[in-house]
């Protein structure tokens, strides 16, 4: 193994092991949905395991957590901040606990990750030129590795809300249809989501609890249009509150919200089928016809060769 395989080699398992814990951290909550699991599984009755609490992860995590705290304001300016609660948000965090553990886990990995490098490189016995200019630029990655990571996590977060909108706005149609009201019909598609799409049972419920808090439903609309950023969500917002101020039937505008997202959908459904010919062209010549050149010319190209030689001779 050179040299510069066992560089790229220490400085990917340091990249991979930041982003496991910066995953780690950034997902510290699932302790606290592992409480509440089990204290709604004693209620029910059921018998709960016990698991030895690990104490490294909340250390590690409240280490971070107090680096944030004391830097964020010194780092983030109130836009900016602003923009990193909302990217949270979006993500499916908790602006208020994740954003200090964002920006320790930045800092912690501006020192990390050049530290992890430069020992590699050192202990290799690398010129110095090559010390400081691996250093250099794990340094620009080490800057952006949170970052990535939040998308990462927001990525498949995104994708979950966008699939099961409609599927929420159909069970939404049933409740108001059923006679439930708005804070009733929320509450009960949170439930039920949960189980098969969990993204938008949290949304949900986060707009059941805001809704109950605010004197002003439209306040708690708003925000759930805002916290995630989904195009169906803020048309929804805006249907549920032209539905509480002018007093028009809930379930019919429900219904049509939910007509239009499918159509939307099969839409873009039509469009990708339609871009798959011209995205199918580049593979059939490199891929598909050469090996059909093989199949139906090479006997025929074998004789003629064989054929050329023989007179030849």
């Amino acid at each position: 193994m050179s040299r510069d395989q066992l560089v790229l080699l220490v400085f990917g398992g340091g990249a991979m092991a930041l982003i496991a814990a910066a995953v780690l951290l950034l997902l510290g909550g699932v302790d606290d949905q592992e409480v509440a699991r089990r204290v709604a599984g004693l209620r029910q009755g059921a018998t709960v395991s016990r698991r030895k609490p690990s104490r490294l992860l909340p250390m590690l995590l409240g280490m971070v957590q107090g680096i944030g705290l004391v830097m964020r304001d010194r780092m983030l300016s109130p836009k900016d901040a602003e923009a990193l609660a909302k990217s949270l948000a979006a993500a499916g965090l908790e602006p208020a606990k994740a954003a200090p553990i964002f920006v320790g886990a930045k800092i912690a990995s501006l020192f990390i990750v050049p530290l992890v490098v430069y020992s590699g490189t050192f202990l290799m016995h690398y010129p110095n030129g090559k010390q400081v200019l691996y250093t250099v630029f794990s340094l620009l990655f080490a800057m952006m590795l949170p970052t990535w990571t939040v998308a990462l996590i927001r990525r498949p977060y995104q994708k979950a809300l966008r699939g099961g909108i409609p599927d929420a706005l159909d069970l939404l149609v049933v409740c108001a249809q059923a006679g439930l009201g708005l804070e009733s019909a929320v509450e009960r598609v949170a439930q039920e989501m949960k189980q098969s799409n969990r993204p938008v049972g949290v949304e949900f419920s986060l707009l059941t609890h805001e809704m109950r808090v605010f004197p002003d439903r439209k306040v708690a609309l708003a925000n759930l249009a805002e916290r995630t950023g989904q195009p169906a969500l803020k048309r929804l917002a805006g249907t549920l509150a032209q539905t509480l101020k002018y007093g028009t039937p809930l379930s019919q505008g429900l219904r049509t919200l939910a007509a239009e997202m499918r159509n939307e959908r099969m839409i873009q459904f039509e469009e990708r089928a339609g871009k798959l010919p011209a995205l199918l062209v580049v593979p059939m010549i490199v891929f598909i016809l050469p090996c059909l050149f093989i199949v139906l010319m090479g006997q025929p190209v074998s004789q003629l060769l064989g054929a050329l030689g023989n007179l030849t001779h």
